[in-house]
């Protein structure tokens, strides 16, 4: 029997084909149960999670006989064949009386799989398949997390991630507070934030070596260079402004620096796609400054505040990278020309994922002339010298120099816009200086962001994106 339908008359026949599509593709999970289902899509986010009690990172949700469905404006950012065939295996899985962690389990198979698999892998000891059914029924976000990642490892027959505070016996779980590997600490230095400040609505004063702590939802004026944030957040005054320490979990990080980076306009498969990468590089790399702390700039990851609901929802649901962590890097933008790891650094892979012109990208193509000034600073501050494979320049007859230490030495010294990228040729000119001509923003390596945001306009889902980004060779085996 099909179903009633409810909701924007605009979206009624894109959406009945991708149900009939889904109910064709999941015909093998079981029969259809009989008698009358409504489909309900809902015109605003906030009336779907009021009637579904759902987080951001849930699509749909059944409620008794109603299919419960986010505004169309997400559902076509997202995957929404993925979506509806995990959902109606739900529905197609009443009556068996299934685990939670089973039902779950099956329905992630659905989405990328027709068919049945001729066996199931062998199930987890009890206590385990306890601890899943208890994550999954009203576990922290962290721990529904664990268990997502879990269920699809266990289908992959892959290597299973241990559970958060397992070190407890598993009758004995309680929802465990957050320990350090688990949170991220970002600091803005003192010269970032100057001038007046409040926080809540208070007035801080300015006295050096004075400092605050604030929880929960932090909140700063409109004319301040931070948005509101979400976390622990510690306050002293300093000589040269305010020093402020943000701790939050990891998912929040990401969420942040996910938005930082692509902005809160960016296409939700483009975020998805981000927010893995940046998973994985914390994973792969020591926290950049003194006591395990990340800076909001580039050099870390760019963090301009709390990120949006709808951010917070793609990271939720933000694919696994089957990806060596020491190889998760992003890029503002390729130019159309991929580096490989070890083109740039020296060290590891030495393919590059497919690499695309973007139309309209102010970065594909850049020019910039050094003077003879210049090009002496660097010449003091680089070492000449290449590690095996690396891209090199030479300054005249000196050289050749790593173009990846030309381009730091010079950012730091003459602003971050005298270099753009890595991927370039450069001339030294009769008066000495460097004439350079080049493609993209940033290191070229990894997930090009102007192209993730491209791809993500065409329709593409995030894992197709980083499976162009990244070659086969920079994955786990």
């Amino acid at each position: 029997m099909p179903p009633t339908f409810e909701g924007d008359p605009g979206a009624q026949v894109p959406l009945e084909e991708a149900l009939r599509a889904a109910l064709a593709a999941t015909a093998d999970q079981g029969a259809w149960p009989a008698g009358p289902w409504r489909v309900h899509l809902h015109a605003e986010v906030a009336a779907f999670e009021r009637a579904t009690g759902a987080p951001p990172g849930r699509s749909g949700q059944w409620m008794g006989e109603v299919l419960h469905l986010r505004p169309w404006e997400q559902l076509k950012r997202r995957d929404l064949g993925a979506i509806l065939r995990h959902e109606l295996t739900h529905r197609r899985l009443t009556g068996l009386e299934l685990r939670r962690w089973e039902e779950e389990a099956r329905c992630l198979w659905a989405e990328s799989h027709r068919r049945l698999p001729k066996a199931w892998p062998p199930a987890p000891a009890p206590a385990l398949q306890a601890r899943l059914d208890r994550a999954l029924a009203g576990g922290t976000t962290r721990e529904q997390a664990w268990a997502y990642r879990w269920l699809r490892a266990w289908l992959r027959s892959q290597p299973l991630p241990a559970a958060p505070g397992l070190a407890q016996a598993p009758e004995a779980w309680v929802k465990e507070a957050l320990t350090a590997a688990e949170t991220v600490t970002v600091v803005w230095p003192a010269e970032r934030l100057r001038g007046p400040l409040m926080v809540n609505g208070q007035r801080l004063p300015h006295r050096i070596g004075k400092s605050w702590r604030f929880q929960g939802h932090v909140r700063f004026p409109a004319d301040f260079p931070l948005r509101d944030l979400r976390g622990l957040v510690r306050i002293s005054a300093e000589s040269q402004g305010w020093r402020l320490v943000w701790t939050a979990p990891r998912a929040a990080w990401i969420a942040a620096a996910t938005e930082g980076e692509l902005g809160a306009d960016a296409p939700f498969e483009a975020r998805r796609a981000l927010a893995a990468v940046l998973g994985r590089w914390l994973e792969g790399h020591p926290r950049q400054h003194e006591g395990g702390a990340l800076c909001p700039l580039t050099h870390c990851a760019v963090v301009r505040g709390a990120a949006s609901a709808d951010t917070a929802g793609a990271v939720a649901v933000s694919p696994e990278l089957n990806l060596d962590a020491r190889w998760a890097f992003f890029t503002g933008s390729a130019g159309g020309r991929r580096l490989s790891p070890r083109g740039v650094w020296g060290v590891g892979p030495n393919e590059t994922g497919l690499a695309s012109e973007v139309p309209g990208d102010r970065w594909a193509t850049w020019e910039r002339t050094l003077s003879a000034t210049q090009v002496a600073a660097l010449k003091r501050d680089v070492k000449p010298g290449l590690k095996p494979g690396q891209l090199g320049l030479s300054l005249g007859d000196s050289g050749p120099y790593a173009v990846e230490g030309l381009r730091l030495a010079a950012g730091r010294r003459f602003g971050w816009t005298t270099w753009p990228s890595n991927a370039c040729d450069g001339d030294i000119q009769p008066d000495g200086s460097l004439r350079l001509h080049g493609r993209g923003w940033g290191h070229n390596v990894g997930l090009c962001l102007a192209t993730a945001r491209f791809r993500a306009g065409q329709g593409a889902t995030a894992e197709q994106i980083l499976a162009e980004a990244f070659p086969v060779s920079w994955r786990l085996p």
